[in-house]
């Protein structure tokens, strides 16, 4: 029995919806070290299911608990995007949930790890990178989806967009390798997603790697003003470009805001837990903004 294209665009919109927050939460969670507020899984303590109240961001177990759910809920959309789309004639549409569902499946397992052993570098790569690459994936088959404004095919900003990715997911992925420890034994706020700051850490390791990550970054705001330049004539790809420039200047403009300010060896690196949060929420936001834009270069094609 054919299923309602509506009820696809829905599902896939909650899908994408969930896994955003998921991965925006996650990066939240490090950035206020909440994932140890919550010891035990997938309860929050041995003898308590839901956690306790508490004020302020750091070592916030309601963070972590809300992460949890948030990303249990995105994994079942993902698999029911992935069954509605399964005979679309557009293969983003009917691999793209299946892989983001498999990638998502693999960062739950490492989160529970995480929260329970204590986990190999290697391993938290791949739990990063599983999140960044189901977060890209089901974007792209949301913006797939819309039918509205449709920005036909753009085979330039498409480009640039994949190039842009690619460039961000390795800077955020160094990130973890170079972060070192602080002075009360967490990571330092580094490891979070977060774009790197202008100038060297003595908390972190790997000087060389710390200076690629500046150029990386470097590289992808010049290919994301290249992809805001090409996107800007099209009108299907305006309202992306718009976010993905909101989310660049937020993000570069708190970076400026912490680097005057200073940094210490503590938490999260003396940066005040708020603008610690914002920034590395504006680091999510502008990978799922670019990735919405890449889905929107090229329509659906028809069932």
């Amino acid at each position: 029995m054919p299923h309602s294209p509506v009820v696809h665009r829905r599902v896939t919109r909650w899908a994408n919806i969930a896994i955003f927050i998921t991965v925006l939460l996650g990066g939240v969670v490090c950035a206020t070290d909440s994932s140890s507020a919550c010891p035990a899984w997938p309860v929050c303590y041995a003898d308590q299911v839901g956690p306790d109240l508490r004020p302020g961001w750091l070592e916030n177990p309601i963070i972590e608990f809300v992460h949890r759910f948030i990303s249990f809920a995105g994994l079942v959309l993902l698999g029911v995007s992935g069954w509605l789309g399964r005979r679309s004639a557009d293969a983003r549409l009917r691999v793209y949930p299946w892989v983001a569902l498999a990638c998502g499946i693999g960062s739950a397992v490492f989160g529970m790890m995480i929260i329970l052993f204590t986990l190999p570098l290697a391993l938290g790569l791949l739990d990063l990178a599983f999140a960044l690459v189901a977060m890209a994936l089901i974007a792209v088959t949301d913006a797939a989806l819309r039918r509205t404004h449709p920005a036909g095919d753009a085979p330039t900003p498409r480009v640039l967009a994949r190039v842009t990715l690619v460039l961000l997911f390795a800077m955020h992925l160094l990130g973890s390798i170079v972060a070192g420890t602080t002075t009360d034994g967490t990571g330092s706020f580094t490891r979070c997603l977060s774009w790197p700051l202008w100038e060297l850490h003595d908390i972190d390791r790997f000087p060389a790697l710390q200076v690629l990550r500046i150029v990386m970054a470097v590289a992808a705001i010049v290919v994301i003003v290249a992809m805001l330049a090409t996107s800007a004539r099209r009108p299907g790809l305006r309202a992306p470009a718009v976010l993905v420039t909101v989310a660049l200047v937020v993000e570069l403009g708190l970076g400026l805001v912490i680097t005057v300010g200073g940094l210490a060896p503590t938490q999260t690196n003396g940066i005040d837990a708020t603008i610690a949060v914002s920034y590395s929420a504006a680091a999510v936001l502008l990978m799922w903004a670019i990735a919405w834009l890449l889905g929107r270069t090229r329509a659906a094609a028809v069932d």
